[in-house]
């Protein structure tokens, strides 16, 4: 229509009931000029093509092959929109065919598009891209890519109301999924797939409206500025979007996540994209945004639950949800998100539709732990830094000479994290306290070759058990699991000693569970008191916010409580895995590992024998939530866990928003797990190497044996590394170093 002077009459005759206005733009699929229902007095957009622009000869009738096509296109465009009543995506009214023209009669946008749109809020941008995820996901439920997201494309109506436009690339999702058919739809906005000819998803779209919020949030490009667009199209395909630390961490988490190069590593669903922007900004701003950002928006009960609002409740002014109910105004916080400021949800944590959402950090250590600036600097052994190389523990000072290895790792109430050591010789364990000032110092164990300063006598050479005395008396036999209760007391699994032991706030260590190395010397039975039974190589560890410790014990997993020890998950005498959907006790297991325990009472197992991660529910039921009985790997990110594969996990946490972190140790990595399901990996990568690598983006780090793994309240992720290094992940996704390992490690 472009080459072609604008026929005003023609577009009159066919349109008797509409007064024209002016032209309102041009573009590739035809002129748009303005126009108004005489009778209702409704102002519309009038979008139309001509006969010349089907015939790229000029001829009459259009009946060429490309007219033909671009006709059908066109027709397409309409029908797409006549089937999508959505508050987010334009309207269509009318479409008429006459005397050479065609003509698409559609909702007059008088906003403009989002290029170049000054955005109020905050939260604003959250805002467009959760309606236009959403507007996708209707287009995908009907079938219906749109294959051209872009800002053009992203138009407001009057009062600010964003809407998706311009269908007129879009394609039916056949049964065996669209591919293109040449190269269409806009470089800059273009999916790896649509350059390579792939099979096309609604992951394709949500990887263009991926690029959008990037620009927005970002103010430039994923990728470098002024690329021809060969260079483009390869980085699309091959090259990593750049770092985008002008967002806030949880929201720059799902915008990258969308940039995936691999669809399946995507947002799951439109759908699931706005809940996941919409929980993550509610983490960044709090859960007033959607009201803050001055967007009007209509949102589906789950998006505005995950931004901070309770449907059915209406209080204040707001746009206006599709079921009645105002998206836009104030009401209790959602379940709030890994990374990012966190808020704990008021009243416990179920967002629509009912998935539910556990929260992991116990009440007083949440408290605690919000009050305290957990911003640990690194420690680097070695030199002189006397400071960060002794610790003063109940009138003894001993030197501490680093980390051999890293097992568990936990985080008290104030702030500080706790680290456990093996050791490379047998003794020679030790639990290390790192405290939030960045100064590290025993509290358990010798260590290896200790140097003791002052008047106090060298630990005996002999093996001391040392219950009831000062806990750096007393000899570990590779302590693994770590937790802290309640109290603030330490809990270690002493796997080599077979016992829980417990170190008091007075540095005085007690055995609560466990008797020897022996077998011979304990019962196995499966309840009875704690202090006479065996435990078989106990690894993981943790304690619940009432004091209940759960430990790892051969083939099963044991409860403590009162002094009284029983068994929860597995068998005594028999490895496996079996038993999914039914009873956790009657179930088997190869080798459990790693625990964490959910607020709610859901245990969670990382089984390294099999390679996978259980759960059971508080009926006591198990389940798989990743990994396969026996196949080790590293498969599925971006899909949901149970078809993932894990390679040796072993420690676990849990995040405020019910994330699950792993620590896949035979991949070098540690996974997410979110609360829709859905696997990622958030640190370390087999890709990179760890040297001069500090700062970097975590996934762009290599990790050694991750082993232990704990989430802080603010959503920082801590690593403890056989290496004997002690990594921290921050909300923006970045890797430092806390603690080094030993210069040969």
């Amino acid at each position: 229509m472009a080459r072609h002077q604008l026929d005003l009459d023609r577009i009159a005759a066919g349109l008797p009931g509409y007064e024209l206005g002016d032209e309102l733009g041009r573009g590739g699929f035809g002129v748009v000029v303005a126009a108004r229902h005489r009778l209702i007095d409704r102002p519309v957009a009038v979008k139309v093509l001509t006969t010349a622009d089907l015939d790229p000869a000029g001829g009459s009738g259009g009946h060429g092959s490309g007219g033909r096509d671009l006709r059908a296109r066109f027709l397409d465009e309409a029908r797409v929109l006549a089937g999508l009543d959505h508050p987010h995506v334009v309207r269509i009214y009318d479409y008429v065919e006459t005397d050479g023209l065609c003509l698409l009669v559609m909702e007059q946008l008088t906003g403009g598009s989002l290029r170049g749109r000054a955005l109020a809020g905050p939260g604003a941008a959250s805002a467009i891209g959760v309606a236009a995820a959403v507007a996708l996901d209707a287009a995908h439920g009907r079938g219906v890519l749109h294959r051209d997201i872009k800002p053009d494309n992203l138009l407001f109506t009057a009062d600010g109301t964003p809407k998706v436009t311009d269908f007129g690339i879009a394609k039916i999702v056949e049964a065996t999924a669209a591919t293109t058919t040449g190269l269409v739809g806009t470089p800059r906005y273009m999916a790896p797939e649509q350059i390579t000819g792939s099979p096309l998803s609604p992951a394709t779209d949500l990887y263009a409206l991926g690029v959008v919020l990037y620009e927005l949030f970002a103010g430039r490009s994923p990728f470098p500025p002024e690329l021809p667009v060969a260079a483009l199209l390869h980085h699309h395909l091959s090259v990593r979007p750049l770092p985008m630390p002008e967002a806030p961490g949880p929201i720059a988490e799902i915008i990258i996540a969308a940039l995936a190069k691999e669809a399946g590593w995507r947002p799951a669903s439109g759908l699931d994209f706005a809940v996941r922007l919409a929980a993550a900004t509610t983490a960044a701003y709090g859960p007033g945004w959607l009201s803050a950002s001055g967007v009007p928006v209509r949102l589906p009960d789950e998006v505005l639950s995950a931004a901070g609002h309770q449907p059915g409740i209406s209080s204040g002014p707001g746009a206006v949800h599709g079921g009645g109910r105002p998206a836009g105004v104030a009401g209790p916080p959602a379940p709030t998100v890994r990374a990012g400021r966190r808020r704990r949800p008021a009243g416990g944590g179920q967002p629509a539709g009912g998935r539910r959402v556990a929260l992991t950090v116990g009440a007083s250590l949440v408290v605690a732990g919000l009050a305290v600036a957990l911003v640990l600097k690194t420690v680097v052994l070695g030199g002189d830094d006397q400071d960060n190389r002794q610790a003063a523990y109940a009138g003894r000072t001993v030197q501490f000479q680093g980390l051999a290895d890293a097992a568990g790792i936990a985080l008290g109430p104030d702030g500080a994290l706790y680290v456990s050591d093996p050791g490379d010789e047998v003794g020679q364990g030790q639990i290390v306290r790192l405290s939030a000032a960045g100064q590290a110092g025993l509290i358990g164990g010798s260590g290896p070759r200790p140097t003791p300063t002052g008047n106090v006598p060298s630990p005996s050479p002999t093996p001391v058990l040392g219950d009831g005395g000062q806990s750096l008396r007393a000899e570990l036999r590779e302590p693994a699991g770590l937790a802290i209760g309640p109290d603030g007391a330490v809990y270690l699994a002493e796997s080599d000693n077979g016992r829980v032991r417990r170190i008091a706030r007075d540095a005085t260590i007690t055995t609560v569970a466990g008797t020897s190395r022996s077998s011979s010397d304990g019962s196995v039975a499966s309840t009875g008191a704690a202090l006479r039974a065996y435990l078989d190589d106990p690894t993981g560890l943790t304690v619940d916010a009432k004091g209940v410790i759960y430990v790892t014990d051969g083939y099963r997993v044991r409860r403590i409580e009162g002094g009284q020890i029983s068994t929860v998950a597995g068998s005594g005498t028999e490895s496996g895995s079996a038993g999914d959907g039914g009873p956790a006790i009657n179930a088997t297991f190869y080798q459990p590992s790693g625990l964490a325990i959910a607020p709610n009472g859901v245990l969670y197992i990382a089984d390294r024998g099999n390679d996978t991660v259980r759960r059971v529910d508080r009926s006591g039921t198990v389940s798989l939530v990743a990994g396969s009985p026996g196949k080790s790997g590293r498969t599925g990110d971006g899909r949901a866990a149970s078809s993932a594969l894990l390679n040796s996990p072993k420690g676990l946490a849990l995040g405020a928003d019910g994330s699950l972190y792993i620590a896949d140790s035979g991949n070098d990595v540690v996974r997410r797990i979110d609360p829709h399901g859905i696997i990622s990996t958030v640190a370390g990568s087999a890709s990179y190497s760890s040297d001069d690598q500090e700062g970097a983006l975590a996934t762009q780090v290599s990790l050694s044996g991750p082993a232990g793994v704990v989430v802080d309240p603010s959503g920082a992720l801590y690593v403890a590394c056989g290496d004997g290094s002690i990594r921290r992940v921050s909300t923006d996704m970045f890797l430092t170093t806390v603690l080094r390992g030993p210069p040969d490690s």
